[in-house]
């Protein structure tokens, strides 16, 4: 069988004595395994953060439902008017949404029977 190589004994036993050495040692693999969880976790919450903003910038065209990133008057698919973004808008309809009374957005239904 195959001798252990001396490094591999030095580093065992810099891990089991504790000695500043292997305190070191322990702390920078403690350091590298901490890296190799967080990064996934960090670039994920970045990729995130970037569709999210790329989603922002989105315009989606009312006549052919094709979305571009371009900021044109007219489709580039279709042709017709964009609509124009403006911030002021969305927080008109949020609050005529509000300010709209429950009872005449509510829909009756009736069920019927249908003999086919």
């Amino acid at each position: 069988m195959g001798r252990v190589s001396p490094l591999i004994w030095l580093l065992a036993l810099l891990l089991l004595l504790p000695t500043a050495a292997g305190r070191a040692v322990i702390d920078v693999l403690g350091g590298l395994a901490l890296v190799v969880l967080a990064l996934p976790l960090l670039l994920g919450g970045l990729g995130w953060i970037g569709w999210k903003l790329i989603q922002s910038r989105m315009q989606v065209c009312p006549a052919c439902g094709a979305a571009t990133l371009q900021r044109s008057p007219t489709c580039p698919v279709c042709g017709s008017a964009m609509p124009i973004p403006n911030g002021s808008s969305a927080g008109a309809a949020s609050v005529d949404a509000v300010s709209t009374p429950a009872s005449s957005a509510t829909i009756d239904i009736t069920a019927e029977d249908v003999e086919s």
